[in-house]
């Protein structure tokens, strides 16, 4: 069993790769680099990681996105049982957060990894993110709140505006207050874009000549 001290170590190795991977990417890091870090010899490090970087990489995303489900569960159960007020719930805790890394995840970092290691994190992507999303349209869809759509979609969608908002905020290019965001981020979600103009008075003219 390990020793308080090899436990704390453990997870400043954890705690430093993260840091780097959210620096640099996959690709951007070493080995060497992350001993650097923690402050041990690169050989030293291996007892922490035997299969080395890329354990560290995986491991350093499963505790991210663990820590994305357990987050959204909660703001979930915490909200009424209604769509709006769930996903009000979730954005709000959303956009206290530090966006997942999902961008560099799927555009760079993902080609790098073994298959097995692939197949594991995409699993743990749809666990952690798309699932309780889905779940929560899905039942909006039981109670009959919501026409029938893909809840895997809709909870894509959703997913991608939060990430995006997020991003964008750390640019500085979303200035509103939270409460002022999540606001319009529903009123579209909820009651969409088009105007209802004028439907009512095209049919009332019909006929007519």
């Amino acid at each position: 069993m390990p020793t308080r001290k090899g436990r704390e170590t453990r997870k400043l190795v954890l705690e430093s790769a993260r840091a780097l991977f959210r620096e640099k990417g996959f690709q951007g890091v070493s080995i060497r680099e992350i001993a650097k870090k923690v402050g041990m010899r690169e050989a030293s490090l291996y007892y922490y990681a035997p299969e080395g970087k890329e354990q560290l990489y995986v491991e350093v995303v499963k505790q991210e996105l663990e820590a994305y489900r357990e987050g959204m569960v909660q703001a979930i159960r915490g909200a009424r049982p209604m769509l709006e007020s769930q996903l009000r719930q979730v954005a709000a805790w959303f956009l206290t957060q530090t966006p997942p890394p999902l961008f560099r995840l799927f555009e760079t970092d993902l080609q790098f990894l073994s298959q097995e290691n692939r197949e594991d994190v995409l699993a743990r992507v749809f666990e952690s993110l798309y699932s309780p999303l889905a779940l929560v349209f899905r039942n909006a869809q039981i109670r009959g709140e919501i026409r029938v759509v893909d809840p895997i979609f809709l909870a894509s969608q959703f997913l991608s505006t939060m990430v995006g908002m997020q991003h964008a905020q750390q640019a500085g290019l979303l200035t509103d207050a939270n409460d002022a965001l999540i606001d319009q981020t529903l009123d579209v979600l909820m009651n969409g874009l088009a105007l209802d103009i004028g439907l009512e008075d095209d049919g009332e003219g019909e006929g007519e000549a």
